[in-house]
């Protein structure tokens, strides 16, 4: 009867052991995996945005022979446009909002800079 009962307290020891060392990896995994979930995350912002700069810069590029044909006819006038969306768009992460503002800033100083009408040409 003793032999039975220090087998079974042994038993359940073991059990505790394990159990302990399978919350403990499972602990790692968890923390392992919301590591790679942010490297992710990091990865996909830096490609999304050297997409939206492509973006923005293939979007002034074919804007820009449209202006300089609108311009061959219209009066001298230095006016900067800001074209708004017409679907409100979602909510800009930090560095979204630092990188469009950025866009917006550079775009209007390009139209700012620009030669006025056809005199060059």
């Amino acid at each position: 009867m003793n032999l039975s009962v220090n087998l079974m307290g042994w038993v359940h020891e073991i059990s505790q052991s394990a159990l302990a060392a399978a919350v403990a990896i499972l602990g790692l995994v968890i923390l392992l995996e919301l590591r790679s979930i942010a490297r992710l995350r990091s990865l996909v912002d830096s490609q999304l945005t050297r997409i939206f700069e492509q973006l923005d810069l293939l979007r002034l590029g074919s804007q820009q022979p449209v202006e300089t044909n609108e311009r061959a006819g219209a009066p001298a006038t230095r006016i900067a446009s800001i074209v708004v969306p017409a679907h409100p768009q979602p909510a800009l992460g930090a560095g979204e909002a630092r990188l469009l503002a950025a866009l917006t800033a550079a775009r209007a100083r390009a139209q700012l800079d620009r030669p006025q009408g056809g005199a060059n040409a």
